[in-house]
């Protein structure tokens, strides 16, 4: 039996699926409402946190990953193998906005 990476893969892609269900609606609606309300200085002070930083790594990380995926399994589910390099450019993709999530979220963190 040939072993493979896909699990890791499928993680990433529930963690993510489900971190966004729960985390989307709240997000945008804090978004939204608390600056209309006068809460700029309250989202500021929570962002500028570890705590803030990752969770703003982690929603835009997981949700690439969650995102990416799916489109990894749409080319399969639409017949498309001759793009088995597009599959390793996308998780690249998936690999590259983690990256630059973790940079931006962390790099000024004083």
């Amino acid at each position: 039996m040939k072993r493979t990476n896909e699990p890791v893969f499928w993680g990433l892609f529930g963690a993510g699926g489900m971190f966004t269900a729960i985390c989307a609606p709240a997000l945008i609606l804090v978004l939204l409402l608390l600056p209309t309300f006068g809460g700029t200085a309250a989202l500021g002070a929570f962002f500028g946190t570890t705590w803030g930083r990752l969770f703003l790594w982690l929603f835009i990380s997981l949700s690439a990953w969650c995102g990416l995926h799916r489109i990894v399994h749409c080319l399969h589910d639409l017949k498309l193998e001759c793009c088995k390099g597009a599959h390793t450019l996308i998780y690249l993709i998936a690999l590259l906005v983690t990256v630059l999530a973790l940079y931006g979220a962390f790099a000024t963190c004083g």
